[in-house]
């Protein structure tokens, strides 16, 4: 006999179902991975306060000390990107070593294909602004993607704090099942988040010790020295956080900067990060697989699955909801 209660909890099943159907497709990615990260950073270091200032006030000052940390980070951000451009670009012509860079390519590309790279950074400058007249429907398509992007994700950090610093979230007498059930498919959820975070912090640090072991002991081993070596370790670190994506913007800074010293030194960073690449999809499936109890194989095809059909943030997404999955079926006893 089906009891009673059995069609709430489907219900319940279905609007998280459906819930984690749609929020990749309306673009809301950003605000669900900005808000959960923020409301699990906020609550461990409340855990850590709780121990000094008391239960009440925990979360506060959790919430104080991530927004000064964040404010003083963006600060120095700031002031070095400015004596970067103020001061380093003065030292360096950059105009002289990406034409050195074209030049030394173009000699080495075979005769029968075609000659595709200008010959100066005039030539270049041209043929950016006139790609930019061709495509600007493309390029204003691009901005409005990221500027709801990014205010997706100030949304989302907002209703993290606020979350947070809510009231307890214990169940209370008043609650209905409805409300009981739909809470345990929100924390379940927000588990398998908090797991894969904290196994994404492990894959990072693997993957900048690795990239720091060619800019500090390979590179100087053949004579040469990076340019920013030591900033870009640290944002290979932070971009690292964000599964896949961060890696491929940090890479792609690396490379540039192994470009201004050489094309064969930018070609080998190029090579080595492609490799660290590869590795960290395994790398990836290995070290989050411990933590949610799957073989890497099975995170493998849930990243090409989900990647099939949503893109780039179906990969990003698939660790979180397939370890969701798991907790669902784990707690029905089903695994």
């Amino acid at each position: 006999m089906i009891s009673q209660k059995t069609p709430i909890i489907i219900i319940s099943y279905l609007i998280m179902f459906i819930f984690i159907m749609i929020v990749i497709p309306l673009g809301l990615f950003p605000c669900f991975f900005s808000g959960f990260l923020t409301y699990e950073i906020i609550v461990s270091f409340a855990s850590y306060f709780e121990r000094f200032i008391g239960i009440n006030r925990a979360r506060g000052a959790a919430v104080a000390f991530i927004i000064i940390s964040i404010s003083i980070v963006i600060t120095i951000g700031i002031i070095n990107c400015t004596n970067f451009f103020t001061e380093d670009i003065n030292k360096i012509t950059i105009s002289i070593e990406i034409n050195r860079i074209f030049s030394d390519f173009k000699k080495r590309l075979p005769d029968f294909l075609p000659s595709f790279l200008p010959n100066t950074t005039e030539e270049l400058k041209d043929q950016i602004f006139t790609w930019i007249e061709s495509n600007l429907i493309l390029i204003r398509n691009m901005g409005h993607t990221f500027l709801h992007g990014f205010i997706a994700l100030l949304v989302g950090v907002v209703v993290g704090v606020l979350v947070s610093c809510s009231k307890s979230t214990k169940q209370h007498t008043h609650d209905t099942f409805f409300i009981t059930q739909l809470s345990e498919r929100i924390y379940n959820l927000s588990r398998a988040f908090r797991n894969i975070v904290f196994a994404q912090i492990k894959i990072s640090s693997v993957n900048t010790l690795l990239t720091s072991i060619i800019i500090f002991v390979l590179l100087p081993l053949i004579g040469q020295s990076l340019p920013l070596g030591k900033t870009l370790t640290v944002i290979t670190f932070i971009l690292g956080m964000l599964p896949i994506i961060g890696n491929l913007i940090s890479n792609i800074m690396i490379t540039i900067a192994a470009l201004s010293i050489s094309l064969s030194i930018g070609v080998m960073m190029l090579i080595y990060l492609i490799l660290i690449h590869k590795l960290e999809y395994f790398l990836n499936a290995e070290i989050i697989g411990n933590k949610i109890n799957a073989n890497p194989w099975e995170l493998i095809l849930a990243m090409l699955l989900l990647e099939s059909i949503f893109g780039l943030e179906g990969l990003i997404a698939a660790p979180i909801f397939y370890a969701y999955l798991k907790n669902e079926l784990r707690s029905k006893k089903l695994i």
